[in-house]
């Protein structure tokens, strides 16, 4: 099980590959990409999401961008709103 998780609003435990399976799940079912996603953290989810053991199957990133951005977790930061989509845009391309 992964130990990777939220840790408050915005901000994730940080991104560990050498701790944490990129496709594992942690203690509230989230894989690292959702998590990464979630937070907003665009550096943690162009990680993973190169991360060459990385399978995008049954992660739904989109879905939690919008759970992040519902909770008040990064709304206010325009800029890494910006970049969190465009990278959200590449993983799209690539996998879907």
């Amino acid at each position: 099980m992964n130990t990777y998780q939220l840790a408050a609003r915005g901000e994730t435990t940080v991104w560990n590959p050498a701790t944490n399976d990129v496709n594992g799940v942690n203690a509230f079912g989230m894989r690292p990409i959702e998590v990464a996603a979630q937070a907003g953290n665009v550096g943690e989810f162009v990680s993973i999401m190169n991360n060459p053991g990385f399978n995008p199957v049954g992660a739904r990133p989109a879905f939690f961008v919008e759970v992040g951005l519902g909770s008040g977790g990064f709304e206010s930061e325009t800029q890494r709103v910006k970049a969190l989509r465009l990278q959200l845009a590449e993983y799209r391309s690539r996998f879907q």
